[in-house]
């Protein structure tokens, strides 16, 4: 089996206990709720404490990778994540699950970035699109089977079992990654140089990335108008801007920056926040509407949803790399912004009679669109990127991810909330109510639009490589002032 497949394997299986683990969580919480005699708003730091945790190891993740070597930081992570998965599900009271779940976080948070740049290390430029793909599939295939596995554990064995199951999951994991993974002293040149440990930066990106999400996931609830949240967006955004000052000064910073000032790489981290900001936040909406307005169950609400996974998985496996290849991601990312942003938002005309066939439909063309879009980006995101920063820049999507991840589903959800209110809340008729779910749906397909624009910024000549093409020559210096202006400028493949 070649080195890079089974690197495949081991992050695959990773990222699919990771994700089915998020997915359960949540439908395990009213049953948490009764569990431990707690409110649903204390329940939610279960979920809440795990993720700003995450939040918080996902910008030093390059540097520990780069400073122990990935392999064993991340088999480290791996065994940190399922031993407390296991503990959780031998929790006596909420407040240790709780505590549990803040360190289940830290090897979480570690997972992905260090993962994903193993694996990006391990496939040659010309090859990329396929690794994207296979993880891809699994990070669509999780969400989908997820909720349904929660519920059934959570309905015919315990909640415990939520946690239990990353057993035998991780344990695999965990034994293919020693056996397979490749150790610094066998491949030192993909490794990045880690420099002393950079205490101020790490402190600003923890404070500044889990105040922030923080912020962004009580702000529907609380108001943002309130205290609570100016206050604490106040000390978000002021650690923010103190950490890009800080890194930027630092020689060897901890979360690196500077690596934004490649055209390339900053183009996707503009870009992919608005699509990832409505893809999430639709998912959150689609819930709401079908079990809050329409009286659905969980499960029938799972099916609606479940064809959009089915069009993202069909799309990047049939066509994905062939349409890379040919059409290039800027073309793709332009066409498929757009058709998501246009699916995302037809679902604003869904009324209380729509036909769950219609939705359903919508769902799959939302995802056949959205399968060009992850594609391209997971393929070309670090096509422009040295294997040695490889780390690092994973680091820094990761970090711009999670954040628009959290603000998607924050904006949806206070649309929602805001017109709501106006109407009477909860207990207005359900002809009352369409409404703010309608528009909830509007935003999100709103969110994506900019991806459409900043799009047209890619260049395709800069992602040849992971195409399979040969990469554009450099210009003629002496030949360029006897040509126009606009062949003088033809941009130069990195």
């Amino acid at each position: 089996m070649l080195y890079r497949t089974r690197v495949m394997v081991v992050y695959v299986l990773a990222v699919f206990m990771t994700v089915m683990d998020g997915t359960m969580i949540n439908v395990a919480l009213p049953t948490l709720a009764k569990e431990f005699g707690v409110a649903s708003t204390d329940i939610e730091w279960v979920a809440v404490g795990y993720l700003l945790s995450l939040a918080a190891m996902i910008p030093v993740a390059g540097w520990l990778a780069d400073r122990f070597g990935s392999k064993r930081v991340f088999v480290t992570a791996l065994a940190v994540f399922v031993a407390i998965s296991l503990a959780c599900g031998a929790a006596q009271t909420l407040d240790q699950l709780v505590a549990l779940r803040v360190l289940q976080g830290i090897g979480g948070g570690l997972l992905t970035p260090v993962g994903s740049a193993m694996l990006f290390r391990a496939y040659p430029m010309a090859e990329r699109a396929k690794a994207a793909i296979g993880v891809l599939s699994v990070v669509v295939i999780a969400p989908a089977i997820g909720p349904v596995l929660g519920g059934i554990l959570v309905d015919h064995a315990s909640w415990r079992w939520i946690f239990f199951i990353n057993g035998p999951m991780g344990a695999a994991a965990i034994a293919l990654g020693v056996l397979w993974l490749r150790g610094r002293a066998t491949d030192d040149s993909t490794e990045g140089v880690a420099g002393r440990f950079d205490t101020a930066g790490f402190l600003l990106s923890a404070i500044a990335v889990s105040v922030l999400i923080y912020t962004l996931t009580i702000g529907p609830d609380e108001g943002w108008a309130s205290p609570k949240v100016l206050g604490l967006a106040a000390v978000g955004i002021v650690a923010a801007v103190s950490l890009v000052i800080v890194e930027l000064r630092h020689e060897q910073p901890m979360l690196k920056l500077r690596l934004l000032q490649d055209r390339h790489f900053q183009t996707i981290n503009i870009l992919a926040p608005f699509v990832y900001a409505g893809f999430f936040g639709w998912i959150i909406v689609l819930p709401l509407y079908l079990q809050t307005l329409r009286g659905f169950s969980a499960t029938a609400s799972g099916l609606v949803q479940a064809p959009q996974a089915a069009g993202i998985f069909l799309l990047s496996n049939l066509l994905g790399r062939r349409l890379y290849r040919v059409i290039g991601p800027r073309r793709l990312m332009v066409v498929g912004s757009a058709l998501t942003a246009i699916f995302t938002a037809s679902f604003a005309l869904a009324t209380l009679d729509t036909p769950v066939q219609v939705l359903g439909a919508l769902s799959f063309g939302r995802g056949a669109s959205v399968g060009l879009v992850f594609v391209s980006i997971q393929t070309a995101v670090y096509a422009t990127t040295s294997l040695a920063d490889t780390g690092r820049a994973t680091s820094v999507f990761n970090t711009v991810r999670q954040i628009a991840y959290t603000g998607g589903v924050a904006i949806a959800v206070t649309v929602i909330a805001a017109r709501l209110s106006s109407v009477g809340g909860d207990a207005a008729p359900a002809a009352d109510r369409l409404g703010a779910y309608q528009e909830g749906f509007l935003i999100c397909g709103l969110l994506i639009v900019p991806a459409i624009a900043i799009s047209l910024r890619l260049r395709d000549d800069d992602v040849a490589a992971t195409r399979g093409l040969p990469s554009a020559p450099a210009p003629d210096r002496s030949a360029q002032s006897d040509q126009s202006g606009s062949n003088a400028n033809r941009p130069v493949s990195t």
